[in-house]
């Protein structure tokens, strides 16, 4: 049995949303309890809070199924050091922060172990592959849900959930961030091409060159391409290189917030990051690429109409989508040009975005899901 005096929890985050998210709901349970042991799996964020970080999620992040391959042997040593160490420390809690197909196997390796595990950002399942539930209910004891809907959805299947809001919404949306002051009436466009290393691959040439068409429509613009923590920052230095204007492209790392003060439109990536785009009020096109075999099997599992998170949490499409072959540099730089002429369409587009906000409850999700955390650990404690 752990020392009383010194608890110890293992978090899992693997992608650059986690890390955020897990590093706050850490500082939320230090403020509960300061002599915790945190270690796990993370990124900046969670080192900063002051976890133990045995393996950077840098090394895993990666999206769909030919993608994964080529990082195995890293998912299989992450996995054997997990392993290693549940068995070593025996942790009071594991909480898992999205990434399920990797987690759920830390999941696994805790269950064996009868260390109780808290998922917190459950994974979509009601959107990808609704057949994971049951394992998931066999696996972890508690699911903290993002979506107001989620709580529902796994309660009728059986499994201990609680909604915690959102903990986008913890970041101040205020007026004055809202609207873009830095640079107010300029032509600022942001390009977020993801966080992972498959994603800028596939999308940031697209990206540059549909940059190289808008600038041709609508002379005068300026590109800010974000940078993500767990990006290769020389190989995007390279493709920028190749462009013939290069002045017109900047490389903004240390975050999206900059971006988001600057730039009138986006082109961004699915994923966190366009909802954050939303809470923000930034109008937006979505984006995404993957490999064929994986785009095929997504259309057939896929249980949902809409892929960005702001469309599905308005359960209409506000934010155009172009995924795949749609994705294209002519349709990105005809679609973000037919919004940078009309102000109609993009202050339309603005008013549905604010209007998430009020979906997606208050904001304290890091202090809600401490709380069932701490709870999950004195329960063991009797």
């Amino acid at each position: 049995m752990q020392n009383e005096q010194k608890k110890c929890i293992m978090i899992s985050a693997g992608e650059a949303s986690g890390d955020l998210h897990g590093g706050n709901l850490v500082n939320a349970m230090r403020k509960m309890d300061e002599s915790i042991f945190f270690c796990g799996i993370g990124g900046d964020k969670l080192r900063s809070a002051g976890v133990r970080i045995l393996v950077d999620y840098s090394e895993l992040a990666v999206m769909g199924i030919t993608e994964v391959v080529s990082r195995l042997p890293a998912i299989f040593k992450a996995l054997a050091t997990v392993k290693r160490v549940l068995k070593s420390l025996k942790p009071d809690l594991v909480i898992l922060i999205d990434f399920a197909d990797f987690n759920l196997k830390v999941a696994a390796a805790a269950k064996k172990l009868k260390i109780p595990v808290l998922y917190y950002i459950a994974p979509k399942v009601w959107a990808w592959r609704p057949g994971r539930v049951k394992k998931i209910k066999r696996l972890t004891d508690h699911a903290a849900v993002i979506l107001p809907f989620e709580e529902q959805f796994f309660r009728s299947r059986g499994m201990h959930a609680t909604f915690i809001g959102h903990p986008l919404l913890d970041i101040q949306y205020t007026e004055t961030n809202i609207v873009p002051r830095e640079t107010a009436g300029s032509k600022i466009i942001g390009l977020l091409p993801g966080s992972r290393r498959s994603e800028i691959t596939r999308h940031l040439p697209i990206l540059l060159e549909s940059a190289s068409i808008m600038n041709k429509q609508n002379r005068g613009l300026k590109f800010l391409i974000s940078v993500a923590p767990s990006a290769d920052i020389t190989f995007m230095i390279d493709l920028l290189k190749s462009q013939q204007e290069r002045d017109i492209f900047e490389l903004v790392d240390g975050g999206v917030e900059r971006i988001f003060r600057q730039a009138e439109f986006l082109v961004a990536a699915s994923g966190t990051v366009t909802l954050e785009a939303a809470l923000y009020g930034i109008p937006m096109v979505i984006i995404y690429k993957m490999s064929a075999l994986t785009y095929w099997l997504a259309r057939r599992l896929a249980k949902v109409d809409h892929a960005g998170l702001a469309n599905l949490i308005a359960e209409k499409e506000i934010v155009p989508e172009l995924l795949q072959n749609d994705a294209n540099p002519a349709n990105i730089a005809n679609t973000v040009s037919g919004f940078l002429n009309n102000t109609g369409k993009i202050q339309e587009m603005k008013k549905g975005l604010l209007g998430i906000r009020e979906r997606l409850g208050g904001t304290g999700a890091s202090e809600r899901t401490a709380t069932i955390a701490h709870n999950m650990i004195n329960q063991r404690y009797g």
